[in-house]
């Protein structure tokens, strides 16, 4: 489905990303992590058009898709979340699930008619992700006036709710308590089992390890492993990255479990 070739973007000296190449496979859940500083971030706004490349090819649903701005890619099934919240606060919760949809299949040039109009389908969808997103009786309540939690599980839904056959999720668990974790482990497998591709980027090793099919990992803007999670947390070169370790440092291994 996703397709990064030989993909690198330098600011000025710095190798932010250095030849990366990563396929994201359709169907699956695929982790990238990697210690601060690794390219993850970076790597995640080459997929979405924020950055453009300093070289290689970005190809997605078998388009080269390099050389489109972000709102093209999103228009050809890429969605998002992002690290810190990036919700409509002034708009209620119902209002921010609406215009997701409205402009996924409209465009914004559609947004207004496509507001006030009667959509009974539309209606339907962002009722269903308001129960998805266990916000049903918060409908009318501004976004800005949720609790961080229900501030995250909204963001996920209004990506979700777009329609995108590809949701990259960027750091969805941060800031995260331990029972909101959970859910939200739960969240992304029902996308999942609703057919969604997920390009999941995390820090949190239990969730990461525990919900990918396969992860990739990233140090100083390369990829020094891929495979699935146990290979992963058992690859010396990983537990260097993220402790300085030596392959057989109990210490490390935890802290990939964690």
């Amino acid at each position: 489905m996703l397709e990064l070739q030989n993909v690198a973007r330098h600011f000025g000296g710095i190798k932010a990303v250095d030849g990366i190449d990563l396929t994201v496979h359709q169907g699956e859940i695929l982790g990238l992590i990697g210690p601060n500083g690794s390219g993850k971030s970076t790597t995640v706004n080459l997929i979405a058009g924020l950055y453009k490349p300093t070289s290689g090819r970005v190809r997605f649903l078998q388009e080269d898709v390099t050389e489109l701005q972000p709102h093209e890619r999103a228009e050809r099934g890429m969605a998002r979340t992002f690290q810190n919240i990036r919700l409509f606060s002034q708009l209620s919760v119902w209002q921010n699930l609406w215009a997701a949809r409205v402009v996924r299949e409209s465009g914004w040039a559609g947004l207004r008619a496509r507001w006030f109009a009667s959509a009974a389908q539309g209606r339907e969808q962002a009722e269903q992700m308001l129960e998805f997103c266990g916000l049903q009786g918060k409908r009318d309540l501004l976004a800005g006036n949720l609790a961080f939690g229900e501030q995250r599980r909204l963001e996920l839904a209004r990506a979700a709710i777009s329609g995108a056959p590809l949701l990259l999720l960027d750091e969805p668990a941060a800031g995260m308590n331990a029972e909101e974790i959970d859910d939200l482990d739960q969240r992304i497998r029902t996308l999942r089992s609703q057919g969604r591709t997920i390009l999941l980027i995390e820090h949190h090793m239990e969730l990461v390890m525990g919900v990918s099919d396969r992860v990739v990992v990233l140090n100083f803007g390369r990829k020094i492993a891929e495979g699935l999670p146990h290979e992963v947390q058992q690859d010396p070169q990983v537990q260097a990255a993220y402790l300085g370790a030596d392959e057989d440092d109990e210490l490390a291994q935890t802290a990939l479990r964690a």
